[in-house]
């Protein structure tokens, strides 16, 4: 109800500029963007930032893009400005993102990121992404829409060499870890293997998450968990960043237990918190081992099933207690991956 609220809420900010006063030259904002890199490959993962510089009093804000879906595929679209974002709305070739602040407080200024952007490339050329349009909304509701026109162009070649697992062939999920390790979400050892079947800690599936959210991982700022001393100092920033951003949460103790392998309600909740789902508290599953799902975790896992994020392991048991294995982690991933963006009627 809190998601559907909020949305209501950036959607009637927003109508305010179907009459908008268009701001004067002198005062106008300005707008650019940036590739993490110039060159992809086919199957790789990348982001593209776009930055306001000249921006007074912006309390919420949508931007519109054209892009070349024939050869791109959005993954997702943030803000780190706080407050609330929509899901991207997506039709053919453009994405319209909007986001704002809550409560009644002062918007921004100067020069910030807006918005962040990642796409998987599908095909070989040359794709674009183009900024098109630009509409901003101060704290006292008054709507401008200045002049937004940039455009980059990613040269895409063709598909990198991936290795070859030995013990992927006729896998279940053969094809779900190439795309991951495509992406450059995971990688396999270096005997050969994938190890598909191995259980995955807190710290690789956490370092999993940040990668395929094309989040740049940091330690700034105040240690997150009270025992990150303890955390290898590789998944540290990793840990970090997934906790700044509310995915990841420490025990009761404030720990977060590294190198505890992840349980399947745990892989769940965090990935039901990653899409922002609206979560019914009092939504239940219907698994025969209903009786082992722990209460805090029911109604995550059930809003998970209803979407298709996640499945049983047959015989109607979900395993909640059960370690989640590397195979099951990159499946679950990428199904958030394509979740993420949710196409819809623009008008």
């Amino acid at each position: 109800m809190k998601l559907k609220r909020l949305t209501a809420i950036i959607a009637l900010l927003l109508c305010f500029s179907l009459f908008p006063a268009v701001a004067g030259a002198a005062s106008a904002p300005s707008f650019t963007m940036n590739l993490t890199k110039q060159k992809q490959s086919v199957g790789q993962m990348f982001t593209v930032t776009v930055e306001g510089s000249g921006l007074t009093d912006m309390y919420a804000f949508e931007l519109t893009f054209n892009y070349d879906s024939t050869r791109l595929k959005l993954l997702g679209a943030k803000s780190d400005i706080k407050g609330f974002s929509i899901k991207p709305i997506t039709g053919k070739n453009e994405i319209v993102f909007a986001h704002t602040k809550t409560g009644a407080i002062a918007g921004e200024n100067g020069e910030l990121t807006l918005c962040t952007l990642t796409f998987e490339a599908l095909a070989e050329g040359e794709a674009s992404i183009e900024l098109t349009a630009a509409k901003l909304v101060d704290s006292k509701l008054k709507a401008t829409m200045p002049a937004a026109a940039f455009q980059l162009t990613s040269s895409i070649g063709k598909q990198a060499e991936r290795p070859h697992f030995i013990d992927m062939d006729n896998h279940w999920a053969k094809a779900n870890v190439e795309r991951a390790i495509d992406l450059g979400i995971v990688n396999g050892y270096t005997d050969g293997t994938f190890k598909p079947g191995r259980s995955i800690t807190r710290a690789e599936f956490t370092a999993m998450l940040v990668r395929s959210l094309g989040i740049q991982a940091s330690e700034s700022g105040a240690a997150a968990f009270t025992d990150s001393a303890k955390i290898p100092s590789w998944a540290r920033p990793y840990a970090h960043t997934a906790a700044v951003h509310g995915y990841v949460k420490g025990y009761e103790d404030g720990s977060f237990r590294a190198e505890l392998p992840i349980t399947r309600a745990e892989m769940t909740v965090i990935l039901t918190r990653v899409l922002g789902l609206t979560i019914d508290t009092n939504q239940r599953t219907t698994f025969a081992d209903r009786d082992q799902i722990p209460a805090w975790a029911e109604p995550a896992i059930a809003a998970g099933v209803e979407i298709s994020l996640v499945q049983g392991r047959g015989g109607n048991r979900f395993a909640p207690n059960a370690q989640a294995t590397r195979a099951e982690a990159v499946t679950l991933m990428l199904n958030m991956l394509d979740k993420r963006v949710v196409e819809a009627d623009a008008s």
